[in-house]
């Protein structure tokens, strides 16, 4: 039997929610929590799927049981969070655009490399 998925969903907005709706329809991968700027929205987006909320998404990366992260934040934090993320040695699948510039998304490629984590 394969390896189940523990993912982590970060931004509680209209793309955190389709995220998490569309997660749950994955056989192999289980959502563990929602991160949010603020802990109340994400405690009660969190409540709706039965999974745990913080205010920090760098807490997240430190549980050395999550694989991956999505990343379904405002464009201009999704630099920062998706390097956080690769550091951590997280996969990361971040809603387009992954960064504002070509220089951040070519460093985020290169550390995607070196760490042997995903990007997309």
């Amino acid at each position: 039997m394969a390896k189940r998925l523990k993912t982590a969903v970060i931004g509680t907005g209209f793309m955190g929610r389709v995220h998490l709706e569309a997660l749950q329809r994955v056989e192999f991968v289980d959502v563990i929590a929602v991160a949010g700027r603020e802990l109340g929205p994400a405690q009660k987006l969190a409540a709706g799927f039965g999974v745990a909320a913080t205010d920090d998404y760098r807490k997240l990366l430190q549980d050395s049981t999550l694989d991956a992260v999505h990343i379904c934040t405002p464009n201009v934090t999704h630099y920062q969070m998706a390097k956080d993320a690769l550091q951590a040695g997280k996969h990361v699948l971040c809603e387009k655009p992954v960064t504002i510039s070509v220089e951040e998304a070519q460093e985020l490629v290169a550390l995607a490399r070196k760490t042997g984590s995903a990007a997309v």
